[in-house]
């Protein structure tokens, strides 16, 4: 029988950890965690108990937090 190894793909590849993001946002992964609990983050993809995250959702999150000014934003 021939051994299964692990099958790659483009979008398998660029997943990114959210300790890999929180590290280049300056968060704590739990602050990223509590983004993902309250919907004020990212989207993100589960993989069984892994979260994961698209770099494509990360850019539209952030281009999404663009303000011109402080008066802009919604707290």
């Amino acid at each position: 029988m021939p051994s299964r190894t692990p099958t790659s793909t483009a979008v398998l590849d660029s997943l990114i950890t959210p300790a890999t993001l929180a590290n280049r946002l300056g968060l704590t992964e739990r602050t990223l965690s509590e983004k993902r609990i309250t919907g004020t983050g990212p989207a993100f993809v589960r993989i069984g108990k892994s979260v994961r995250y698209r770099p494509e959702s990360i850019d539209a999150w952030l281009l999404a937090q663009e303000y011109s000014s402080t008066s802009q934003e919604v707290r």
